[in-house]
């Protein structure tokens, strides 16, 4: 049933997300999205930050996010901290999943609490959120 639900909010996401896409793209997005592709391309199989920051900049752009999504996954499936997890909430809030970037945000919490990290910033999306 999770499985199910994840497939669901991947297909919402990835359409959105492409609709977004189009409706930003210009040659220097472009020209930035493929130089985030080679550097994902060129990353070693252990480097969760090559993803979590390509994903990362592809939100602050609001281009690419189809890709920007499964590059956040694989951060996440490397590795999973509140770093990644944050970024993941980004999309997710981005993308109009409150519920879900709310869930999210608070996984990068409790990660960034066992983790020594300030997570401040991260109380003020959720907080922004409800």
């Amino acid at each position: 049933m999770k499985a199910l639900k994840q497939l669901l909010v991947f297909a919402l996401v990835t359409f959105l997300a492409v609709n977004t896409s189009f409706a930003k793209g210009n040659e220097r997005d472009d020209n930035e999205i493929n130089q985030l592709r080679a550097s994902v391309e060129n990353a070693s199989a252990t480097d969760w930050k090559v993803y979590a920051e390509a994903a990362e900049r592809c939100i602050e752009l609001k281009a690419n996010l189809s890709e920007a999504y499964i590059w956040i996954e694989k951060s996440i499936e490397i590795n999973s901290n509140s770093e990644n997890l944050e970024v993941k909430g980004d999309y997710l809030r981005l993308n109009g999943a409150k519920k879900m970037a709310i869930a999210t945000y608070n996984q990068a919490i409790l990660a960034g609490m066992n983790e020594g990290r300030d997570i401040t910033k991260l109380q003020k999306k959720v907080l922004r959120l409800r």
